[in-house]
């Protein structure tokens, strides 16, 4: 069989049309993709039709919108650019409508085209995917290695059933293989090939998985896993039970290719959890600061804190961290402890907090509300806890029982879901869940009283402040009427 272009796709996406809750990211994982198949000799492409479409928006129905490029434009990408096997990165289950419209319009403008599903949908929802009829493959997890095995044994005509994580159909039948192998030695891997990432039609865009602070930005990532082991994240399904890392200096290598080509200012650490080494993780820190990239970073998946200390903190804002998110996810150390089964402390994270205010450091909070066996009590205790550490506008999320997660089975088990289950309801404020003490009007009615709590506690903390923010949200939502996307 011959293969020797391959086509990439991040898709459009669906967000709803009172308010955009999706942001433009670099693919970095279609970058590691064609890093790896350019180095044995196929011509790759990457196509991010958010970013190219950003402007562009397409009517779904009364209450929702498509951004990215239309349909015929897709179309007419594809049949350009002619490739032997196309990708799509299927990596939010709320999208998947826009997924199965990609196969068919591959399929449509080329029939032979082999077409591969991968991403964290894919991970935990294969049968879903590889179901429609114009999904040729799916690759659960990392597929590096997979990827590359698959590409091969199908150009050399060798049996594809041994392919770590593949779906695949035969004779009409469909056939799963798990993933049981992971990268160990992530050094192995190349970076991602951002040469064909086209970085600079992101430049300059505001918000991009959290604030952006300088015109030109790069995600980055050092590391795959995480140590701990939340109900609600299905990390463990995606990148697999181990937490691996770079070395440092292949990380700095990274860096410094980055600054030098590409002229990247500003870098979104993407990791689950980049201080989960601590000592690791203070090496890399204190290697920036000698190495004097000046780059800003933030950490938009937040960091674990089990790992850190004073000496990290005073290492992260010397090498350039503009803000630290920390994901505490409940103020109940009770709800901590037995219901998301996190090993966070409490007391450590308001002590970590006070010395970011000590020491000038910017920081946020993650919080989550809503889950099986949190009592009413319990969600109060979380935004007593963010007001005690002076977080006066947290990230709140509301308890989401996504497949592949702990939390996912235990509401189907028990019969928790408040309506029938659908993908299209995954997404922050859907109130899926519903149990004896609470269900989603009552959550609606905490959440907010709880966000008026917190001004209150804003406004009396830190009048000149509370002032500020508000200016700084109306600002925001004019922009956002009058110019939702700035794209090159």
């Amino acid at each position: 069989m011959k293969i020797k272009k391959i086509l990439f796709i991040a898709p459009p996406a669906i967000t709803l049309k009172s308010g955009r809750d999706i942001s433009p990211l670099p693919p970095m994982g279609l970058g590691y993709l064609a890093a790896v198949l350019k180095k044995i000799g196929i011509e790759v492409k990457i196509l991010d039709c958010l970013i190219r479409g950003w402007k562009t928006e397409t009517e779904v129905d009364d209450s929702f919108i498509k951004v990215g490029l239309r349909e015929n434009e897709l179309e007419g990408e594809i049949r350009e650019f002619n490739p032997d096997l196309l990708g799509v990165s299927c990596q939010f289950s709320r999208q998947y409508k826009v997924y199965h419209r990609i196969f068919t319009i591959a399929k449509n403008v080329k029939k032979e085209c082999i077409t591969v599903a991968g991403g964290a949908h894919v991970t935990v929802c294969p049968h879903e995917v590889l179901e429609d009829p114009g999904c040729d493959f799916t690759l659960s997890g990392e597929a590096e290695a997979s990827f590359k095995d698959l590409v091969l044994k199908l150009v050399q005509g060798l049996d594809i059933s041994t392919v770590d994580g593949l779906g695949w159909k035969k004779d009409g039948k469909l056939y799963l293989n798990n993933k049981t192998q992971w990268i160990n030695d992530l050094d192995s891997i190349p970076f991602p090939a951002y040469d064909i990432m086209e970085l600079d039609r992101y430049f300059g865009l505001e918000a991009t998985h959290g604030l952006r602070h300088k015109e030109s930005f790069c995600p980055i990532i050092t590391s795959r896993g995480c140590t701990a082991r939340c109900t609600f994240c299905s990390a463990l399904r995606v990148w697999g039970n181990k937490y691996r890392v770079r070395s440092v200096n292949n990380v700095l290598q990274e860096m410094k290719m980055l600054k030098e080509k590409y002229n990247i200012q500003e870098l979104m650490f993407e990791d689950d959890n980049v201080t989960a080494n601590a000592t690791r993780a203070k090496k890399l820190f204190s290697e920036m600061v000698k190495e004097g990239f000046n780059f800003v970073w933030d950490t938009p998946n937040g960091v674990g804190v089990w790992g850190m200390d004073e000496e990290m903190i005073d290492l992260i804002k010397k090498s350039g961290c503009i803000k630290l998110n920390f994901p505490v996810e409940s103020g109940s150390q009770r709800v901590l402890d037995t219901v998301i089964n996190k090993p966070l402390n409490l007391e450590k994270v308001k002590r970590l907090i006070e010395y970011c205010r000590k020491v000038k450091l910017d920081y946020g909070m993650f919080l989550i509300i809503g889950l099986p066996g949190e009592t009413k009590e319990d969600i109060w205790k979380t935004f007593k806890f963010a007001a005690s550490c002076k977080v006066f506008k947290p990230h709140f999320s509301i308890a989401t029982p996504y497949p592949g997660t702990h939390l996912f089975e235990q509401c189907k088990n028990d019969g928790l879901f408040s309506r029938e289950f659908s993908l299209d309801d995954l997404f922050i404020r859907s109130y899926l869940i519903k149990t004896k003490e609470w269900e989603g009007s009552d959550l609606k009615k905490i959440l907010k009283k709880g966000s008026l709590y917190l001004m209150i506690n804003k406004l009396v903390y830190d009048p000149f402040g509370f002032v500020l923010l508000a200016l700084r949200k109306a600002r925001r939502v004019v922009k956002k009427i009058f110019n939702p996307g700035k794209v090159k």
